[in-house]
C-alpha cells in the first residue's frame, strides 16, 4: 500500500531549516503569505490540484510521476518498510530453485471493461523486454527469460537464471497492467489503457487533465474522489499565486522554499523518493575524461546545497543509492567528499578544456543546486554556464545524449540495487544517454552480478563493487535525496506518494 505522505508542520519545518522567524537562509528569501485562499474542497469529492510537471500516459515511460497510480494498477505495493502486499496480484509463489515465479492475478477490468488476463502481462513483458519499446523497464526486465499464461488468471514468469526475491518484488511493483492490444508506444502515446482508479475524463495539453471515479476498480471503497482535475503551470510563482488566490485545493511537487510562505494556511506534506544527481556527459569532451569527472566529483559541497536549497531535508548521497538502499555505502561521504583543493590538484592534473553547459528543467531546485555547483566549480577554474530548459524540451534533449551535464532526478532503486540501471542516464548498456558506446563493461558486470548475487556475502561483494565502478567512473554523482513538498487546503486528507514518491490519490478526500 502507498504509504501517506508524512505532513510537516510549522514547527519541523523551521527545526530542519534552522530558522525561529521569517527571514532568509544564505541568501534564499523566505517569502510570508499575503491574503486567504478562499477554496475549502468540495463535499461532493472534487479536487482541483495544480502542477508544474508535465503529463504523458505511458508507464514504460516514468518521467512523471502523475499518471503512475492513476490510470494504472501494479503487481504488488510495498509498505514503509517494503512488505510486499497484494493489488492486482493476489499472490505470487517462487520456485525453490529461485528460477521462477507463479503470478496470480485478482479478478477486475481494465478500464475500457475488458478483463485483466495473464495474456496481457505476457505481452507487457515482451514489450518490456524489448529496449526500443520497454524504455525504464527495459534493463530491470532483463532477468526474465519468457512469461506464459497457463490460465486466464495465472502467468508464469520463468528467469534467465536463479535471482534473489527482492528482485522479483521490486520488478512487480514497479509493472504496470495494460491491455495486450493496446500496448503500443503509438497508442499510449495518446491516450492511458490502464486497471487503476481513474479514469479520463478530458484532457488539455499543458492546460487540464480531467479525472473521474473509475466504478469498477478492483479494491472496494477506493477511490474516495469522484473527480479530480489536475491544472498545469508553465513556473511555479503562477501555481503557487494560483493556489493563494483560492482557485487550487492544493499546489504538488513545489520547491521546499515555499514552506515558508504557504505553512500557516496549508498543510504540508513531505514525500521522499528520489534523489538529486549531477550527470556528466562521458561521450563527450570535457567530460570524455574520466579525470575531469572525478575531480569535479569532489567539487560537489552536499550540505550546502541540502542547507541552502533543500532547507535543512534530505540526506547526502554519494553515488545513485538512498540511504536505505542495501548498497548505500556512507564511507564515501567522507573519503571522497567535498574538497576543494583536492578537486583542483586532479582537475589540474588532468589538463584539458575547462568549461561546459549545464542544462536544468523546471523540477524544484534545480536551478538553486546547479548555481550551487557553479558557484565551487569556478573556485577551481572550471567553467559551468547554465542552460534552463522547459521540461519537455530538456527531457528530449537529456534522451537523445546532446546534453554535457545535467542535475536530473534518479528514483528510488528500492531493494535491488541492480535497479540502478533502469534511468536512462544509468544503463548498462550503449543506450546510456550520457555514456553511449563508453559505458563501462565494469559496470556492466557489477549490475548483472548484483541482479543474480543470491547470498548475503556474494551481495556485500557485488554492492561494493559496483559503488566502486560508479566513484570511479563519476558520471553520475550524488548530491542527496529529494523531499517532495505538496501544500494541501485542511480538509484534504489521505494524500499519499509511493516508495519512489510518485502521486497516489486512491484514499484522498475532502472533509
Amino acid at each position: 500500500m502507498a504509504r501517506p505522505a508524512p505532513r510537516l508542520s510549522r514547527r519541523s519545518l523551521l527545526k530542519a531549516a534552522g530558522l525561529t522567524g521569517a527571514g532568509s537562509l544564505a541568501g534564499v528569501p523566505l517569502l510570508t503569505a499575503c491574503g486567504e485562499g478562499s477554496r475549502s474542497g468540495d463535499a461532493s469529492g472534487r479536487l482541483t490540484l495544480g502542477t508544474t510537471q508535465i503529463m504523458q500516459f505511458d508507464p514504460y515511460q516514468t518521467n512523471t510521476a502523475l499518471h503512475i497510480h492513476t490510470f494504472y494498477a501494479y503487481l504488488l505495493d510495498y509498505t514503509d518498510d517494503y512488505t510486499a502486499t497484494p493489488a492486482a496480484a493476489s499472490k505470487w509463489e517462487f520456485a525453490g530453485d529461485k528460477k521462477s515465479v507463479t503470478v496470480t492475478l485478482r479478478k477486475s477490468e481494465f478500464q475500457s471493461g475488458q478483463a485483466v488476463t495473464a495474456a496481457d502481462v505476457v505481452a507487457g513483458v515482451e514489450r518490456a523486454k524489448d529496449p526500443e519499446a520497454g524504455f525504464t523497464l527495459a534493463a530491470t526486465t532483463a532477468f526474465i527469460d519468457r512469461a506464459t499464461a497457463e490460465d486466464d488468471r495465472t502467468v508464469r514468469l520463468d528467469f534467465a537464471e536463479a535471482v534473489p526475491d527482492e528482485l522479483v518484488l521490486d520488478w512487480m511493483f514497479a509493472f504496470p497492467l495494460v491491455p495486450a492490444k493496446r500496448n503500443d508506444v503509438a497508442v499510449l502515446e495518446k491516450e492511458p489503457a490502464g486497471s487503476g482508479p481513474f479514469l479520463m475524463e478530458d484532457f488539455r495539453r499543458d492546460r487540464l487533465l480531467r479525472l473521474k471515479k473509475n466504478p469498477d476498480f478492483w479494491k472496494s471503497g477506493e477511490p474516495r474522489l469522484d473527480e479530480v482535475e489536475f491544472r498545469f503551470f508553465r513556473d511555479e510563482e503562477s501555481l503557487v499565486s494560483a493556489l493563494e488566490s483560492g482557485d487550487l485545493d492544493g499546489a504538488l511537487y513545489l520547491s521546499l522554499r515555499n514552506a515558508d510562505r504557504l505553512r500557516d494556511r496549508y498543510e504540508l506534506v513531505q514525500g521522499a523518493g528520489r534523489m538529486d544527481l549531477f550527470f556528466m556527459n562521458g561521450a563527450r569532451p570535457p567530460f570524455a575524461d574520466k579525470k575531469v569527472r572525478q575531480a569535479l566529483a569532489r567539487a560537489i559541497d552536499r550540505e550546502r546545497i541540502i542547507d541552502q536549497v533543500r532547507f535543512g531535508l534530505g540526506k547526502p548521497v554519494y553515488t545513485a543509492f538512498m540511504p536505505e538502499s542495501p548498497a548505500f555505502d556512507a564511507g564515501y561521504l567522507d573519503s571522497h567528499g567535498f574538497d576543494l583543493d583536492a578537486a583542483r590538484k586532479m582537475l589540474d592534473a588532468a589538463g584539458g578544456p575547462r568549461k561546459a553547459t549545464a542544462a536544468f528543467g523546471p523540477e524544484p531546485g534545480a536551478k538553486d543546486i546547479v548555481q550551487a555547483i557553479q558557484a565551487d566549480f569556478e573556485k577551481i577554474g572550471f567553467e559551468l554556464t547554465l542552460k534552463p530548459m522547459e521540461e519537455t524540451a530538456f527531457l528530449d534533449a537529456l534522451f537523445a545524449g546532446e546534453l554535457d551535464c545535467c542535475i536530473a532526478a534518479q528514483p528510488n532503486n528500492l531493494q535491488s540495487p541492480s535497479l540502478i540501471s533502469r534511468g536512462r542516464q544509468m544503463l548498462p548498456t550503449e543506450d546510456n544517454v550520457m555514456m553511449g558506446a563508453r559505458v563501462p563493461a565494469r559496470y556492466a558486470a557489477a549490475v548483472e552480478a548484483s541482479r543474480t548475487a543470491l547470498t548475503p556475502d556474494a551481495q556485500a561483494t557485488a554492492y561494493a563493487e559496483l559503488n566502486e565502478v560508479l566513484v570511479d567512473e563519476a558520471w553520475a554523482v550524488g548530491i542527496a535525496t529529494r523531499p517532495s513538498l505538496a501544500a494541501l487546503e485542511r480538509n484534504v486528507s489521505g494524500y499519499a506518494v509511493d516508495k519512489r514518491d510518485f502521486l497516489d490519490l486512491t484514499r484522498t478526500d475532502t472533509a
